[in-house]
C-alpha cells in the first residue's frame, strides 16, 4: 500500500521516477516491450470508435491511484528477494526488486544504490513504468531524486502518443526524453510499415513534439526520404517546421506539387507559406496568416504565379497554335495571383465582419481550384459590415461589392448602405416595427444605371396565441424612393414607389400519442391570406433583386422576390397541413410531410424581365416529405403548376449511412425554369482489411454532360493512410469565344503517416464536398 504524503523515503533519498504494476524483467532483454502491452482488438471491432481503421491499441497495467495523481507526493516503497545494504552508504537488491512511488514502477532482477548519490543502476535488465510512458532497457541508471534515466540498448512505448520504437541509448528527464541511434512509428507491434530512424531524436511529451537531427524516413524498410532536420508535432500540434508536400496531377496543369512551411510565431496568430510546382505552368508561392483572440478572428490567404507557362491573361496557351491566332510565338504568359481577407469580431454589442477576395482572370479557379465548386463560381463577393444591436433596436453598415467570373453584367457596387430596425408595443399584445435601408449603387459598366435607394416599411402587428394554435394579423406599408444618375426607361431620374399591404395567419396544432407512449403524430393545418397593393415597377431599376423558388414553405411567405426593387402584388390563399411523427423519449422527428397550395383571387401583374419567372398562374400545389428509418434517410420535394400542368420544380435525396464510414447517397433536383435536370450519386464504403471505395457521378441530364465525377480508394491503418483519387470535371473556359466544354481530368494522392505527418489533403476536401454525411478522420496524424 502507498505511504501517505510525506512519508520517510527508503534510505532517506527523496525519490520519483516510473512506475505502473509489478512488471516481469527476467528475460527482458529479449522481450517486445510493445507487444507486452498492446491488446488487438476482435476482428471487426475497433480499439476507440473514433479510430475504426486501427485494431488494437496498448492497455496499460492497472494503476494503484487515478491516473492524474501526483506520485512525487507519495513516499517509496522497495520490495526483493535479497538486500545487503551499509547504511547511508550503498544497498544491493536482488531478487525480482521493485521499486513503487505512487504511479510510477522500477523494477530489475538486481539493483545497486548509491544512497550518497541518489541513483539505482543495473547492470542486467531493467523495465521502467509510469502513466503512458515505457522503459525497457539492458542497462539503466536511474536518478531516484531527479526525475532522470538512463538506459542503453533500450526500447520505448508512448502509450499516449502511441508511439513506439528502440535507441542505443536514451535520456529522460522528466518529461523529456533524448534518444540516439533510434527508430519510432506508430505503428502496430510487428509492424513497421512505416519508421523514422535518426542520429538523434527528441521527444517534449509536455508539447507532444519531435525533432529529429539526421533523420531517415522508411516505408516497408527502404529508405525515401532524407531529412537534416525536422521538427513536428504528434498531435496536430502547432509547431513550426516544413509539413509534408500536397502531390497531385492533371492533364492541364501537369504534376503539382506543393510544400508547405508552418510558422507557430505565437500563441494566437500563426502563418504558412507554400511553395508551389506545377509542372506545365511554373512556380508560385501562396501564404496564409492567421490571427485569433477572445473577441476576433481574422484571416489573410495569397498566392501568386509568376508568368503562367500556359495562360496569357485572355486564352490558354493552345489557343495560339491554331490559325485562329497565329503561332506560338505570339503567346505572352500572364501573372496568376489570388488575394482574400476574412475577419469576423464581436465586442459587447458590436460586431464586425469582413468578406473579401480577388482574383487576376476569370479563369483562376478553373485552372488552381480543387473543387467543383469552386471552378463553378460566378461571381467572388467583397462584403464590410459593422452591426450594433441592444434591445429592439438592431443598426448595421455594410459596403458590397463583386467580381464577375463569367460573361455577363457585374452587379452593382453598394457604397455604402446601412439598415435599421425598432420596434415596441402599442398596447397588449399589439406591437409596432419600423425597416429603414439606405444603399448608394455605383454602376459598374456605362450600360447600367446607378443612384441611391431609401426604403421604409412600419408594420403593426397583433399575434394572439394558445398552446393549440395561433392567429396573427399584421398591416403596414413600403415607400421607397430612387435618385438615379439618369433615367431609366423613359421615365424621370427620381422615382417613388408606395405599397399598401395586409396578411392573416391562422395555424392549430393538434396531437396524440401512440398505445404504447413511444411515438407523438402531430396535425398542423395552416391558412393565411395575402394582400400587397400593385404598383407599376417595370420602370425601376433592379439593383439587388432575384425570385425565389417555389418550395412548399415558400407558399407561406408574404414575398416572391429577395431585395426591394420589385415587390409583387398579391390577393391570394394559402392552405396547408403538415404532419410529424416524433420519437417521445428522444424527440427525434421520423417523418415529416407537408402539402399545400397557394390559389391567387386575382393574376399578378409584376413580374420579373427575364426568363427565370414563368407567366404566373391561378394556382401552385407544393409538397415536401422527409423521414428516417433506422440508418436511411430521405427527402423529397415537388412544386407543381395546376395552371400549365407542369412540375416546375422537383428533388429527391435517400441517403444511407449507417456509420462514418458506409455511405450511399443519391439525390435528384429539377428546376424547369432555371434550366436544372440533374442526378448526383455518391458513396463511400469499405472493403477489406482496411480498405475503402469511394466515388461521385454529378451529370446534367438536360445537356447530357458529366458535370464532375471521381471514383478512388483508400487503405487505413493503425499507422497509415493512403487515398489514390481520379477526376473529371467539367473545364469551360470563361474568356474569350465560346467553343465546346472539356474535361479537366487528374489522379490525386494523400498519404499520412499517424504520428508523423503525411501529404495531400485535396482529396479529403473533394470527399467532404462531393460526398454528403462524409467527415475527414479527427485523428490526421
Amino acid at each position: 500500500m502507498a505511504k501517505p504524503p510525506h512519508s520517510r523515503p527508503l534510505f532517506g533519498c527523496g525519490a520519483v521516477l516510473i512506475a505502473l504494476a509489478s512488471l516481469p524483467v527476467r528475460g527482458a532483454a529479449s522481450e517486445d516491450l510493445a507487444a507486452s502491452i498492446w491488446q488487438s482488438s476482435p476482428a471487426g471491432h475497433a480499439a476507440a470508435p473514433q479510430q475504426w481503421y486501427c485494431r488494437g491499441s496498448y492497455i496499460e497495467p492497472s494503476m494503484p491511484l487515478p491516473r492524474d495523481a501526483d506520485s512525487d507526493a507519495y513516499g517509496i516503497e522497495a520490495s526483493a528477494g535479497d538486500l545487503q545494504a551499509r547504511i547511508g552508504t550503498a544497498a544491493v537488491l536482488s531478487g525480482g526488486v521493485t521499486i513503487r512511488q505512487g504511479n510510477r514502477l522500477l523494477a530489475a532482477d538486481e539493483l545497486r544504490i548509491d544512497e550518497a548519490a541518489g541513483i539505482a543502476t543495473s547492470a542486467g535488465p531493467l523495465r521502467l513504468a509510469e502513466p503512458g510512458m515505457h522503459i525497457l532497457g539492458k542497462r539503466a541508471t536511474v536518478g531516484l531524486a531527479s526525475a532522470t534515466a538512463y538506459a542503453e540498448d533500450a526500447q520505448f512505448v508512448d502509450a499516449d502518443l502511441h508511439l513506439r520504437g528502440s535507441a542505443g541509448r536514451i535520456q529522460r528527464n522528466r518529461d523529456t526524453l533524448l534518444l540516439d541511434d533510434t527508430f519510432l512509428t506508430r505503428c502496430s507491434p510487428g509492424d513497421d510499415l512505416w519508421r523514422l530512424q535518426a542520429a538523434q531524436l527528441r521527444i517534449d511529451r509536455n508539447t507532444a513534439v519531435v525533432s529529429a537531427r539526421h533523420a531517415r524516413l522508411a516505408l516497408g524498410g527502404v529508405p525515401v526520404f532524407y531529412m537534416p532536420y525536422a521538427r513536428f508535432p504528434v498531435r496536430g500540434q502547432r509547431a513550426s517546421g516544413f509539413l509534408f508536400p500536397d502531390l497531385g496531377y492533371d492533364d492541364d496543369g501537369g504534376l503539382d506539387v506543393a510544400l508547405p512551411y508552418y510558422l507557430n510565431l505565437a500563441r494566437n496568430y500563426d502563418a504558412t507559406v507554400t511553395g508551389r510546382l506545377l509542372s506545365e505552368r511554373g512556380v508560385g508561392v501562396q501564404g496564409e496568416i492567421r490571427h485569433r483572440s477572445r473577441d476576433t478572428r481574422t484571416e489573410l490567404t495569397g498566392a501568386l504565379l509568376p508568368a503562367d507557362d500556359k495562360y496569357d491573361g485572355r486564352f490558354p496557351r493552345g489557343h495560339f497554335a491554331g490559325a485562329a491566332h497565329g503561332d506560338d510565338s505570339a503567346f505572352a504568359p500572364a501573372d496568376r495571383w489570388l488575394a482574400g481577407a476574412t475577419h469576423r469580431g464581436r465586442i459587447g454589442r458590436y460586431a464586425t465582419s469582413l468578406d473579401y477576395a480577388a482574383v487576376s482572370d476569370n479563369d483562376y479557379f478553373a485552372d488552381f481550384g480543387s473543387t467543383l465548386e469552386s471552378i463553378s463560381r460566378v461571381a467572388l463577393e467583397r462584403r464590410a459590415e459593422a452591426r450594433f444591436a441592444s434591445g429592439a433596436l438592431v443598426a448595421r453598415v455594410w459596403a458590397q461589392s463583386f467580381q464577375r467570373l463569367e460573361p455577363g453584367a457585374t452587379p452593382h457596387r453598394r457604397l455604402p448602405a446601412a439598415d435599421i430596425r425598432y420596434g415596441g408595443k402599442v398596447v397588449g399584445p399589439l406591437s409596432w416595427s419600423l425597416d429603414a435601408s439606405w444603399s448608394a449603387f455605383e454602376a459598374t459598366t456605362s450600360a447600367t444605371v446607378g443612384g441611391t435607394r431609401l426604403h421604409l416599411a412600419p408594420r403593426l402587428r397583433l399575434p394572439l396565441a394558445k398552446s393549440w394554435g395561433s392567429f396573427t394579423v399584421a398591416a403596414g406599408a413600403y415607400r421607397t424612393d430612387y435618385d438615379l444618375d439618369r433615367a431609366v426607361g423613359g421615365a424621370g431620374d427620381r422615382q417613388r414607389r408606395n405599397i399598401r399591404y395586409a396578411d392573416a395567419d391562422a395555424k392549430m396544432f393538434f396531437e396524440r400519442t401512440d398505445a404504447g407512449g413511444t411515438t407523438v403524430q402531430t396535425l398542423e393545418p395552416r391558412i393565411r391570406y395575402v394582400y400587397r397593393s400593385y404598383a407599376a415597377q417595370d420602370h425601376l431599376p433592379r439593383f439587388d433583386t432575384v425570385a425565389l423558388t417555389s418550395a412548399y414553405r415558400q407558399l407561406f411567405s408574404d414575398r416572391r422576390y429577395a431585395g426591394i426593387d420589385r415587390i409583387g402584388d398579391a390577393n391570394q390563399i394559402t392552405i396547408g397541413v403538415t404532419s410529424r411523427r416524433i420519437h417521445a423519449a428522444s424527440g427525434r422527428e421520423r417523418l415529416a410531410a407537408g402539402l399545400g397550395v397557394v390559389t391567387h383571387l386575382k393574376r399578378r401583374r409584376v413580374l420579373l424581365d427575364d426568363a427565370t419567372e414563368r407567366r404566373p398562374g391561378t394556382a401552385l400545389v407544393a409538397g415536401e416529405l422527409s423521414t428516417g428509418f433506422g440508418a436511411t434517410d430521405l427527402a423529397a420535394s415537388i412544386a407543381w403548376s395546376a395552371e400549365h400542368r407542369t412540375v416546375d420544380e422537383a428533388g429527391l435525396g435517400i441517403s444511407y449511412s449507417p456509420d462514418q464510414r458506409r455511405i450511399v447517397n443519391f439525390g435528384y433536383r429539377r428546376r424547369v425554369l432555371a434550366g436544372v435536370d440533374q442526378t448526383d450519386v455518391s458513396l463511400h464504403w469499405p472493403l477489406a482489411k482496411g480498405w475503402s471505395a469511394f466515388a461521385r457521378w454529378n451529370h446534367d441530364w438536360r445537356i447530357g454532360q458529366t458535370i464532375d465525377s471521381f471514383a478512388g480508394v483508400g487503405y487505413e491503418s493503425c499507422c497509415l493512410a493512403v487515398k489514390v483519387l481520379w477526376h473529371a470535371t467539367v473545364d469551360a473556359p470563361r474568356n474569350g469565344p465560346r467553343h465546346a466544354a472539356g474535361k479537366d481530368r487528374g489522379v490525386l494522392v494523400q498519404v499520412v503517416l499517424r504520428g508523423l505527418a503525411g501529404f495531400g489533403t485535396k482529396i479529403d476536401t473533394r470527399l467532404e464536398r462531393g460526398i454528403k454525411g462524409y467527415r475527414k478522420e479527427e485523428d490526421s496524424r
